[in-house]
């Protein structure tokens, strides 16, 4: 007895939700035409840049004890032009709203990239020097870009 209970309840809860019908009864509400909002059309991003992220930021052992050396620089180089697809995707799909903690990182990381050319690490021999601020640019840039690929899926989970 009890479990037909619970299924005529779940019926009818069921077809209450598919009449429109609310809590309060009274007549159905006719169905209105609604534009989707913007991140609800976003398309899903995380499934093809998450691994072109990971890929980007997987070094081996080593690659940036050195953040001066032309090997660091490549590896930085590679972070700094998916994180540029990745914006450039985005933007193209209009998708900016739909995605800001990943544009925020984007940012960030940019700047990082920005600071670090400007202030010539590559081939500096004193780029790892304690008060150098080429260690902090190549971090920044390195996490940036482990980052931004969680912060597309918190982006998407948020939709």
């Amino acid at each position: 007895m009890r479990t037909r209970t619970i299924t005529v309840t779940i019926l009818a809860l069921l077809t209450a939700a598919t009449t429109g019908c609310g809590s309060q009864g009274g007549d159905p509400k006719p169905a209105t035409a609604s534009s989707p909002s913007p991140s609800s059309t976003a398309p899903k991003l995380s499934t093809t840049w998450g691994p072109k992220l990971n890929d980007a930021v997987s070094t081996g052992p080593a690659t940036c004890n050195l953040v001066g050396d032309t090997l660091c620089a490549h590896h930085l180089t590679d972070i700094a032009i998916v994180v540029g697809d990745l914006r450039r995707a985005i933007e193209e799909a209009s998708a900016a709203d739909a995605y800001p903690r990943s544009m925020a990182e984007i940012t960030t990381i940019d700047a990082a990239v920005e600071a670090y050319t400007d202030h010539e690490c590559l081939d500096d021999p004193n780029a790892g020097m304690r008060k150098s601020p080429c260690p902090d640019d190549a971090q920044a840039i390195m996490t940036g870009g482990a980052v931004l690929r969680l912060a597309l899926e918190v982006d998407e989970l948020g939709r």
